[in-house]
């Protein structure tokens, strides 16, 4: 491991990311969310969306359950994160093999080219595109390094973590609902099931909306409306228990 790095090549190297997904905000407030950002592929935190919807509970349990059947898999992430007067998109492959091994390969405009994996013992080990892949680095897991362009944490970012952070935010106080059927929509590649999260005090504003796959019961789209920058992150090209090796989590 290298220790000691002049401060132009640290900062080369501190374009680690990773995907999109999730990161816990104390405040829990939803933010301003821009028109610009509403017309985009209808990224609007107004609720309900869909006429017919039950409490989301027993569902997010359902999403939990099919979740722990996958051994590994590996998807095409995006995450487009919308500031105050512009955007930017966060893109790559991830794979993910039992029990926390994780490979993001970055390829959109926020650190193109970087790669970094959390290894099956427990540590991460990342190196930046260009020049800056020249070096690779260990970190912890948690290291904001790995951060991807919209704050959220590489270690968190695998499914079983993003369903664990619903729930935790249900202990929290937060109420769900649910569509009680899967419906089509804008951004969505085919029919889905929609889960919104909200304030029982504030139902008509979500500070999450997820369209959920009808069989895999897997996200497909993640609106966050709770972070500083608001963003919406998708998945498609999902592979599920293809037998990953353990060398794909090494660097």
């Amino acid at each position: 491991m290298v220790k000691v790095f002049d401060k132009p090549l640290l900062c080369a190297l501190s374009i680690m990311a990773t995907a999109s997904l999730y990161a816990s905000l104390p405040a829990f407030a939803g933010a301003p969310v821009s028109d610009a950002a509403k017309k985009s592929m209808n990224f609007n935190p107004e609720g309900q969306l869909v006429e017919q919807m039950k409490d989301g509970a027993s569902f997010i349990e359902t999403m939990n359950k099919e979740i722990e059947r996958l051994n590994d898999y590996s998807l095409l992430f995006s995450t487009k994160s919308f500031k105050k007067n512009s955007s930017i998109t966060d893109a790559g492959k991830l794979y993910f093999k039992k029990p926390k091994m994780m490979r993001v390969e970055e390829t959109g405009e926020y650190n193109n080219g970087s790669v970094a994996v959390i290894t099956k013992e427990g540590t991460a080990r990342a190196k930046g595109g260009g020049l800056a892949g020249l070096v690779v680095l260990t970190l912890k897991p948690s290291d904001k390094m790995l951060d991807a362009a919209n704050g959220d944490k590489m270690e968190d970012s695998d499914f079983a973590s993003l369903v664990r952070i619903l729930k935790e935010r249900i202990k929290s106080g937060h109420a769900s609902r649910v569509s009680e059927k899967p419906v089509t929509g804008m951004g969505v590649p085919e029919a889905a099931y929609v889960l919104e999260l909200f304030k029982p005090s504030e139902p008509k504003v979500c500070l999450k909306r997820v369209w959920v796959h009808p069989t895999s019961y897997l996200p497909v789209r993640w609106d966050d409306y709770d972070y500083k920058d608001p963003c919406m992150s998708t998945w498609k090209d999902v592979k599920t228990n293809v037998g990953l090796s353990d060398e794909l989590f090494k660097l």
